[in-house]
């Protein structure tokens, strides 16, 4: 908040003069004596109290100035002399509202504009707390307004007061910063540079955030770091100053900047200088807790978040949720940690706390409308959000949780083409060719069901032919807060003509334990050299999985599999993902997998094992190349080895190396491409397989 420096005023605000008469009484007395030589309780007249005063003011002793020119004034309240005195005094205490009443409608424009520096004040300090955004600026428009009026009067004076012009436009800059007229106010900075005016601090600070407001943390970041400079040794060491106001602004530039490292050293910076979370825990003093420590605590903590880190956010936010849990602020903050942990029934109790104890808490609302999206509880997601439109509309995070609704309420595309090329073909493995697919999704029907059509092709070339299978259909999806079901049916021609169809459930019962079922009539699993020689199987499966978080899960899966030529194949599958590094642009994730497979016939024109084994083990690594706000360059290296042990062919090693791309344009829209080499074994022979894809997905808004 931008609360220092007004119209030249000091960096503190001074206490008002009923303060400073109870506080420090007893100074003017012992300075009138040692001046006047008169004992305190003698008698005084007018001219007596003003030459005190004038004394004191030399002196530098404004109190004991003010008390003797307001003892003056009560003995004589219509002497304009002595008004005028009293409210020079008062200026010099910051406490321009009293000089102007002091002085009536005689004040001259420099009173004016301190008054309407202080009205800028007022007002800024009334802004958060009014829980209505589209109340934000009833008291930033009349003291912008009286701002402009002033500046017109002083360009208009005859000789024009070079001093009072710049005050004011530095005051205009503040007030339009926090008008949110972003670029107005760099425009207002930049006109007080070329004028050759040494911007103060808080006027930077005000051109820094309507900088980072505009979407340039770069030019953001060395303004604060200007400002920074700018700062006397007294504002650095205030409790109350600019130093830490500027050092969170810039912590967020630099966060916006994509340069965590530095970001992380500036909150560190701000967690040293906080101190301990107890402050005046000594024998003599009672012990009062220190509420910069734990917003500094909490910045931390928020700062790992923005860095895509959410297991260490955690580890930082959780206890100081549990040591103020009627902080809503602050379950508020734990509430959006545990989402991004992969815990949104955990997240939705948080946020709900937090609205109980805030209820008319604008941010702690939009974040109620966030985890019913989360939940797909889309209904009443756009039930909290339409008053929210209403109030805040034209916020940025308002904008942003609308179009997350509407992308999670509209419909969908995700669109596949691959190719791939085989050398050393083994007798039953899977041949040169390539692949398409599409699915598409409506929007959303009554919050629960969409409709959903699909269309992929296959082909491959092998040694008896081309096999080649097209599908086309479609069907239904329903998602609930726990549960997620999907019936599809499809026309399939090429090498086979059939028909098929399945059903897919899953259940999700906890923010851990995931249970899925499916069945599948004609499963799109049966192998293509199954199909060149019409043979389709049907398949049923079943599998759960747990999640410590969305980083880190494991799970089984089992499948039967019924072939029409008389085959019975079962797999069972045990994989699992673990993130063992995670910075700000790297990530590596571990996936052990372990396959078992077991088939009832031996001899079959396509590769079945009568029993294999493939423990494996994938290392991916992902980097992000650049990264802007929504739009991200990414880049991912994944490699895999593992043994494949067949019956009655021995063991063999196998791996694979896989290389992409992807480019996300906004978090609906994600277009990935890359090239992967894979070498397997069947039935002992050894093929090498060179494979390039590329994948769309898109989430379309209402």
């Amino acid at each position: 908040m931008l609360v220092w420096g007004l119209a030249g005023a000091q960096a503190t605000m001074a206490p008002d003069a009923s303060t400073v008469r109870a506080t420090r009484a007893s100074e003017p007395v012992q300075h009138a004596q040692a001046v006047s030589g008169k004992r305190p309780d003698a008698p005084a007249d007018v001219s007596d109290l003003v030459e005190r005063g004038r004394l004191a003011w030399r002196a530098g002793d404004r109190y004991a100035a003010l008390a003797a020119f307001g003892q003056a004034r009560r003995l004589q309240p219509d002497n304009p002399e002595i008004a005028q005195a009293l409210a020079d005094v008062l200026v010099e205490l910051g406490a321009p509202s009293g000089a102007a009443y002091s002085i009536g409608p005689r004040a001259d424009p420099g009173l004016r504009s301190r008054l309407a520096a202080q009205r800028l004040r007022w007002a800024m300090d009334l802004h958060p707390l009014s829980p209505d955004p589209r109340r934000r600026f009833d008291d930033i428009d009349p003291a912008l307004a009286g701002l402009d009026a002033l500046l017109a009067e002083a360009r208009a004076a005859t000789p024009p007061d070079a001093g009072l012009v710049t005050r004011l436009q530095r005051d205009r800059a503040v007030a339009l910063r926090q008008r949110e007229r972003w670029q107005d106010a760099l425009d207002q900075v930049a006109s007080l540079r070329a004028a050759g005016d040494a911007v103060p601090a808080y006027v930077l600070q005000a051109e820094a955030d309507a900088l980072l407001a505009l979407r340039r943390p770069a030019d953001a970041r060395r303004v604060y770091n200007e400002a920074l400079q700018g700062l006397t040794p007294a504002q650095k060491a205030d409790d109350e100053g600019p130093w830490r106001s500027l050092m969170t602004s810039r912590a967020y530039a630099e966060e916006e900047s994509e340069d965590f490292d530095a970001a992380f050293a500036t909150v560190a910076a701000l967690v040293a200088e906080a101190g301990p979370p107890w402050r005046g825990a000594s024998a003599s003093q009672t012990p009062r807790e220190n509420d910069a420590w734990l917003s500094a605590q909490a910045f931390d903590a928020a700062m790992y978040s923005y860095a895509g880190m959410p297991a260490a956010s955690w580890e930082r936010i959780a206890p100081l949720e549990s040591g103020a849990p009627a902080l809503a602020w602050l379950r508020a903050q734990a509430a959006g940690v545990a989402a991004q942990q992969g815990w949104p029934r955990q997240a939705e109790d948080g946020i709900d706390t937090a609205a109980s104890l805030a209820p008319e808490d604008f941010g702690i609302r939009l974040q109620q409308v966030e985890s019913d999206t989360r939940r797909h509880r889309l209904p009443r997601a756009d039930e909290r959000l339409a008053p929210l439109l209403e109030q805040g509309g034209d916020l940025p995070q308002v904008q942003n949780v609308r179009r997350e609704l509407d992308a999670e309420s509209g419909p969908s595309v995700r669109m596949e083409l691959g190719g791939r090329d085989t050398s050393s073909q083994a007798l039953r493995g899977p041949g040169n060719g390539w692949n398409a697919n599409l699915q598409v999704e409506s929007s959303t029907i009554g919050g629960t069901w969409r409709l959903v059509g699909l269309a992929d092709g296959l082909a491959e070339s092998l040694q008896e032919g081309r096999a080649e299978r097209q599908r086309l259909g479609g069907g239904v999806q329903g998602r609930w807060p726990d549960w997620k079901l999907a019936l599809l049916a499809w026309s399939q021609t090429g090498s086979l003509n059939t028909t098929g169809g399945s059903v897919a459930a899953q259940w999700e019962p906890t923010d851990h334990w995931t249970f899925l079922a499916d069945a599948a009539k004609h499963s799109p699993d049966t192998p293509l050299r199954a199909d060149f020689h019409g043979i389709s199987a049907d398949s049923v499966g079943a599998g759960v999985r747990y999640a410590w978080t969305a980083a880190n899960e494991m799970g089984v899966r089992v499948q039967y599999m019924d072939f029409t030529d008389g085959n019975r194949r079962e797999q069972v599958t045990l994989d699992g993902s673990f993130n063992v590094y995670a910075r700000p642009h790297l990530n590596i994730t571990l996936r052990p997998r372990l396959e078992w497979q077991r088939n009832s016939l031996a001899a079959t024109p396509y590769f079945n094992p009568i029993e294999g084994w493939l423990p494996s083990i994938e290392a991916e690594v992902e980097h992000i190349l650049w990264r802007a706000y929504e739009r991200a360059f990414v880049h991912r290296l994944r490699l895999n080895v593992g043994a494949y042990d067949q019956r009655s062919f021995g063991t063999h090693g196998v791996g694979s190396a896989a290389y992409e791309q992807g480019w996300r344009h906004d978090p609906w829209t994600e277009l990935t491409w890359g090239v992967e080499w894979a070498s397997r074994v069947y039935d002992g022979q050894r093929e090498r397989t060179l494979r390039a894809y590329l994948v769309l997905q898109h989430k379309f808004g209402r």
